[in-house]
């Protein structure tokens, strides 16, 4: 059964009215993008209880054009197919729509729009065709993908389909949910399009100057340097973004607006930091500093002694300034005093650790030609005074030779042995007398 005259006279009604709603919005000047575009789109029906159906899919195209700053009008045809639940016969749609898009934040990325329209469907089940009236309402987005306005489009209607075939039911509510492309044609502009010159004969005004503004900033296009100025910052003279510290970061961006000038930054426009320490590199007078370091004002890490070696590297912290000190931060009168070499009961050989010690230290030595060195030897108190009196000086002796046979000046090494004398360990113990059969040596002044 056809309701052919029904149908067209509600489509006429329908699409008048939202026409006349759009026509009304732009009705006055407006700056807005105005090409086609076209959007293709794969649907998802829930049908309406009534209908007996399961859920279908179906397929939608849509060609359309930007009328005003928030209005699209668009044609689209409608295909899609539900299953009946019963009598075997499938519910077959095909239909034509003119729709009004009212699109928010349409120059955004993300851009959501409210959709509204009016239009007809074609409902075949088994061999009954007929055609109805039909309108739907929802909402959606547009995410852009390319700076040519390319993107995702997506919405949700509620579809009211005025059939009447079925006993108690003058229409269906179906919900339609559909993903597809936004596909703008041509090379993206903005135009300036007056309403006089869209409905010349519905509406006469005198002709109006429209100065094209593409960031809507105030600054028109032929004078802006940044036409693509976000909203909401204060701009300049030129339709760009204050930089109040002149480091080419835009103040929304700034994390660091106070910037010395000539100063290089990061993307953030703070000071750049090479070494992580925490002191910009302006300021930093050690910029090579190893990660996690603890480090000063100046972004330097403490030097406690003065010696130039950094306590976290020094082995002696605490060393006499006025002296020479090597790279490990320790003078020369530190490394002597700090070796103490041990001999066997009623020996003077040394120990392959000893000689290993003293290899090092030649070496130190011979790194301060005009230091004298003075050589102790000591033994325990076990033996006769005259006996042990000897063996100290030969185990200084010893000492002095290896040294020399390493390099070292003889003339710059003084021996001495002073047998039990100046115990540094109890002679009463193993232990203590062990430590007491030793060579010490100092830098003499």
């Amino acid at each position: 059964m056809l309701n052919t005259k029904k149908s067209v006279k509600a489509i006429s009604t329908l699409a008048i009215g939202a026409l006349g709603m759009s026509l009304t919005t732009f009705a006055s000047a407006e700056t807005f993008d105005d090409r086609w575009y076209i959007a293709p789109s794969l649907s998802y029906i829930i049908p309406d209880s009534d209908r007996d159906a399961d859920d279908g899919f179906g397929f939608n195209f849509g060609i359309g054009k930007s009328v005003a700053k928030y209005w699209n009008l668009e044609l689209n045809g409608v295909y899609d197919s539900m299953d009946a639940d019963t009598g075997g016969n499938d519910f077959t749609q095909t239909g034509a729509f003119l729709d009004g898009l009212f699109v928010l934040n349409r120059d955004a990325k993300f851009s959501p729009y409210a959709v509204l329209g009016a239009g007809a469907l074609n409902t075949e089940i088994g061999n009954d065709s007929e055609i109805n009236p039909a309108a739907h309402a929802g909402v959606g987005f547009i995410y852009e993908l390319n700076k040519q306005g390319a993107g995702i489009r997506s919405d949700v209607r509620y579809r009211m389909d005025f059939d009447d075939r079925i006993a108690d039911n003058d229409n269906f509510g179906d919900i339609v949910v559909n993903l597809g492309l936004y596909i703008p044609l041509g090379e993206k502009h903005k135009k300036a399009v007056a309403a006089a010159t869209l409905i010349p004969a519905v509406i006469k005004s005198e002709p109006k100057v429209v100065i094209a503004d593409f960031d809507n900033d105030g600054i028109p296009d032929s004078k802006d340097k940044c036409s693509n100025t976000p909203s909401n910052v204060k701009i300049d003279a030129f339709g760009c973004e204050l930089d109040n510290d002149g480091d080419k970061v835009a103040n929304s961006k700034d994390q660091c607006d106070n910037t010395p000038a000539n100063v290089s930054v990061n993307a953030l426009g703070c000071p750049v930091d090479s070494d992580k320490d925490g002191v910009a590199d302006y300021q930093d007078q050690c910029k090579d500093n190893l990660p996690g370091a603890v480090v000063n004002a100046i972004g330097c890490e403490p030097d406690s002694d003065g010696d130039g070696i950094a306590d976290a590297r020094d082995a002696c912290p605490n060393s006499i300034t006025t002296k020479n000190t090597g790279l490990d931060g320790c003078s020369l009168n530190e490394i002597v005093k700090t070796q103490k070499y041990g001999f066997e009961l009623n020996s003077a050989e040394l120990s392959d650790s000893a000689k290993l010690l003293l290899t090092s230290l030649a070496e130190r030595l011979n790194d301060y030609p005009n230091e004298q060195i003075e050589i102790v030897g000591y033994t325990d108190n076990v033996g006769p005074t005259w006996l042990n009196n000897k063996l100290s000086m030969e185990r200084a002796t010893a000492i002095k030779q290896f040294l020399a046979d390493q390099g070292v000046n003889e003339t710059r090494l003084i021996t001495k042995g002073i047998g039990p004398n100046n115990p540094i360990a109890d002679n009463k113990t193993d232990q203590g007398r062990a430590k007491n059969r030793r060579v010490e040596m100092f830098v003499m002044d």
